[in-house]
Formats: C-alpha cells, structure tokens, sequence
C-alpha cells in the first residue's frame, strides 16, 4: 500500500514521463502542457473523488482512508473499520469542533449519540433535524434502541432512499435477533451505497451485528 507522499512522488514521475512522451512525439508545447495539467487534475483530483464517491470497492477505499485518517471525517470512518467504540466517539467529537455545515453538524452529533447509546438524546435530537430523510432515519435508530419497535417500523416505513431503507430494516432485524434477515438488508445496503457511504454502512452495521449498540430497555 502507498503512502500519500509516495503517491505524490508517482504523480510527479508519471507526469515528467507523459511530458517527454508527447513532446518526443511531436506535439507543440501548448498542448503538451493541455495533456500533461488534465492528467496531474484526473489523478489528483478525480481519482479521489472517485473513490470517495463513486467506488464499489471497499479495499480500496480502506487504503485512501489509511492514508489520509488524519482528516476528520475520513479518521470516523476509518475507525468504524479499525477502531474502537472511545476511538470513533474521539473522531466524531472532532468532526463537529472542525465542521461548521449544518448538515455535517446533524449527521454526526446523531451519530455520536447513537455510539454514546443514548437512545432519548438521538429521538429528542432527530426531532430537530431539517434533512427529513436522515430525521426519520435517526428517529426509527433511537426508537429501535428503546426497544419500540412499533414507533421504529412506523418511522422505518417513511424512508425512500434504498441504503437508508435497507440499513434500518438491518437495525430493526439485528434488536429482534433475526441473523439471517439482517445479514441479508446489510448487504442490500451496502450494495445501495457508494463510496465513502458504502464503507460507512458496511462497518457500521458490522458493528451492530457485534453488540456495540445494545442498550437496556426503559
């Protein structure tokens, strides 16, 4: 696996070598500069963003995530993988000093109160949230954690997105103890996800399958 300064030293490599292809070739400076910038842009910019958008491949995204964990965001879901339960609440807790968007904000105090296991604080807080889909989404977890598993289907019965949809039904199947029926919504919501969400939805449910978020009834 490359690290980000080896990748870095790749780039450069790959561009001197295009650089003295295409002007062996014949071609005027002008475009050979053209080519030369749009081929450094694709592989620094949009081979990221490909994987952290579009791939399907969770060990390639578990490579990038390694190398670049000293983000924020990418150390979160790096440590849903890797870590431990007081690493990932260490992660979220400075995604939310590091991030002032509103909706960053919401997904991840959710989240953080899920891993704290406090299921009122998530169903009190999802009441707030102005992304409707992620507020019912949060508010069937919370229920599903207090063991209401009526309120939870009714709130899972709202959803429309596929990874959401199929992520809550895993959640709703793991408190009632249904193996088969999780294992089945885990994977037909990491196979609805991309990218970075895939890798989130595929630990984070493996975590679940674990007991990490088992409360007591109340």
């Amino acid at each position: 696996m490359f690290s980000k300064y080896m990748n870095f030293i790749l780039v450069i490599v790959a561009g001197a070598l295009l650089t003295v292809a295409l002007f062996a070739s014949g071609l005027q400076m002008w475009l050979v500069f053209t080519l030369v910038m749009i081929f450094t842009f694709v592989l620094t910019m949009g081979y990221p963003f490909y994987i952290i958008y579009k791939s399907k491949s969770l060990k390639l995204i578990d490579q990038y995530l390694t190398n670049h964990r000293n983000k924020p965001i990418f150390g979160y879901a790096h440590a849903l993988a890797h870590g431990t339960d007081e690493e990932i609440i260490t992660q979220l807790n400075k995604i939310l000093k590091s991030y002032a968007n509103a909706e960053v904000q919401e997904i991840y105090k959710a989240n953080l109160l899920v891993f704290q296991k406090n299921w009122r604080g998530l169903i009190d807080f999802s009441k707030t949230m102005e992304n409707v889909a992620y507020r019912d989404y949060y508010a069937g977890i919370g229920y599903t954690m207090s063991n209401n598993m009526g309120k939870a289907t009714e709130y899972s019965q709202k959803l429309r997105t596929p990874w959401l949809v199929h992520s809550m039904k895993a959640v709703i199947a793991m408190k009632q103890k249904k193996q088969d029926q999780f294992l089945t919504e885990t994977r037909l919501a990491t196979k609805s996800a991309l990218g970075m969400q895939r890798y989130v939805i595929h630990h984070l449910l493996n975590r679940m399958a674990e007991g990490v978020f088992s409360t007591k009834e109340g």
